[in-house]
């Protein structure tokens, strides 16, 4: 066989001569290094050559890019080149977890799945897949183990954020386009009026203008699974839908709402911040664009003594100080009985002061840290008062056995009440605020605790990229190697690369074992990868059997 090398687009012709005649594409030495004929003149041929110093690392003209382990150069198909896991079905790396946090401490995550945002700008869905949670068209009840591409139609821009509550999910793309899929719960969730298998836009329904620019959207769910939604648009106005129990959508009245509607309010006072407590005593709270808390639904959650069909302002600390969030917790089926609602409820300002109100009762007293172990609503005294300062985040699960962590600015984590699966580090039950797991918790950037009764599961992420584990583990959420039942806040999760974000699925109650501890996280690498531990049922950790994962394993793409 002859083979003609000009026919590839380079031919070498050795030491360059000025004196010889060149066409375009000839390749020669000089000055000390390759050069190539265009238009007819030498031009260095390979610049930034002398920066190729590791195996793999790209020519660009002096500055070099490096892909990582089984990655392979590849055309991206827009006059450039990208790095692709080619071994691992060909995918883009992922950029962004789905967010499943709420106001509340939930017990409920997402139904067992999890999804990634990935750098191409799709949506790539794993776990669970019923009701069309994930968008992919898929109504029935399967598990998906290999994610799948969420099918969004022709012509959607990227999508920047997607969240879940419970099997409903949101999606915004790069135009402030707001897409539901899933189910739709009671006929209020999707904001639409329809269940949707793969996404559907939300934009022009109800209130909500066609040319809305979408800018976040925000979720309230507790136990007993009263879903309200609410999206933030660009100039700063807010519209909500779902369950309207006691007025908490701030619409002037308690019927239920299934498509956008705008609160009318925040047409002249702009909105920065959404909080939704969901469940049987629900509210919602705005927190404008000064740092003034507005609240609206029941009685004792919006701290006035009675039902508020429309957002009131409520600044018992001063109209000086800026709300940062507002967070709650109410109790679950195991403390329905009689007068056992209980409920809890949080403030924390922009200057680092935590304010507490509602229940501090039942089998384990001291969830505020003050000693103080009475019940605070509105007219009291004390409603609210400040319990602690210095604080950045903090979650509180409410019930019989209630318990509060703090996320401190100086990076370190503080508990109080009770302690029960060593959510409280493992030495007790307090009534008042102490520092716990030692060495591990320092340098935390993110905290979230979830649970229900008595069973907490808490993780925290470090800035120097570890994360920390600990509560119920004995499905392997903890992701330190081990299935112990009660996990200590002492171990990392054994990840050899950088963590930048971590999200859950599923949902964790009051015991181990069966369906109460059926939660899995999932974390986002530096490098772009996902890698997920925990309860392994409908292939939410990307096991094929839906085996537990006691230590995180990537989840392929």
């Amino acid at each position: 066989m002859n083979l003609d090398i000009s026919a590839l687009g380079y031919r070498w012709c050795g030491i360059y001569s000025p004196y010889l005649s060149y066409r375009d594409g000839d390749v020669v030495f000089k000055d000390g290094g390759a050069w190539v004929i265009r238009h007819g003149q030498p031009q260095p041929f390979a610049l930034g050559q002398q920066d190729a110093v590791l195996k793999g690392h790209l020519l660009t003209g002096g500055v070099s890019v490096a892909g990582i382990g089984s990655m392979v150069l590849h055309s991206n198909g827009a006059d450039g080149v990208e790095f692709r896991f080619m071994a691992d079905r060909n995918g883009t790396i992922a950029t962004a977890l789905m967010n499943t946090d709420r106001a509340a401490a939930d017990r409920h995550s997402s139904s067992y799945f999890m999804a990634a945002i990935m750098n191409d700008g799709s949506v790539r869905a794993w776990g669970r897949a019923v009701n069309g949670q994930q968008g992919t068209g898929n109504t029935g009840d399967i598990g998906r183990t290999f994610p799948a591409r969420t099918a969004f139609p022709p012509g959607t821009p990227r999508i920047v954020s997607a969240t879940c509550v419970w099997d409903d999910s949101f999606f915004l793309d790069a135009d402030g386009g707001l897409w539901h899929a899933g189910g739709n719960d009671a006929g209020l969730a999707s904001g639409v009026g329809s269940a949707n298998p793969v996404p559907r836009k939300i934009n022009g329904y109800g209130e909500l203008p066609s040319n809305a620019v979408v800018k976040r959207v925000f979720t309230g769910h507790d136990y007993f699974g009263y879903r309200t939604v609410a999206c933030l648009d660009a100039q700063g106005r807010v519209y909500v839908w779902g369950y309207n129990q006691q007025g908490c959508l701030g619409l002037g009245h308690t019927s239920n709402v299934s498509t956008p509607r705008l609160v009318p309010f925040t047409t002249d006072t702009p909105i920065k911040e959404v909080f939704l407590s969901g469940g049987t005593y629900a509210a919602s709270y705005l927190v404008d664009t000064a740092g003034r808390l507005w609240v609206a639904g029941e009685a004792n959650s919006t701290g006035f003594g009675s039902d508020q069909s429309t957002h009131r302002l409520l600044m018992p600390w001063g109209t000086e100080k800026r709300v940062k969030k507002v967070f709650c917790s109410e109790s679950d089926a195991h403390w329905v009985a009689g007068s056992q609602y209980y409920r809890s409820y949080g403030v924390i300002l922009e200057d680092g002061a935590l304010y507490r109100w509602g229940h501090d009762s039942g089998q384990t007293l001291g969830i505020w840290g003050t000693g103080y172990t009475g019940d605070i609503f509105a007219g009291h005294a004390l409603f609210p008062y400040k319990v602690l300062d210095g604080v950045v985040d903090a979650y509180a699960i409410s019930g019989g056995y209630g318990r509060t962590l703090a996320l401190m600015q100086d990076g370190t984590v503080r508990h109080t009440g009770y302690d029960g699966f060593n959510i409280g580090g493992g030495n007790g039950n307090r009534s008042s605020w102490a520092t716990i797991g030692g060495d591990a918790l320092t340098q935390v950037k993110k905290l979230r605790m979830y649970g229900g009764c008595y069973g907490s599961s808490a993780m925290a992420l470090r800035s120097d990229g570890k994360a920390v584990g600990w509560g119920m583990g004995s499905t392997g959420c903890a992701g330190n190697g081990y299935a112990n039942e009660s996990q200590a806040p002492n171990s990392f999760v054994l990840i050899d690369r950088p963590i930048v974000d971590f999200s859950r699925s599923g949902h964790v109650g009051c015991t181990e074992g069966g369906a109460y501890h059926e939660s899995a996280y999932h974390f986002l690498t530096a490098d772009g990868q996902v890698m997920s531990t925990g309860y392994g049922g409908y292939g939410q950790t990307g096991d094929d059997d839906s085996d537990h994962r006691f230590a995180p394993s990537p989840i392929l793409f």
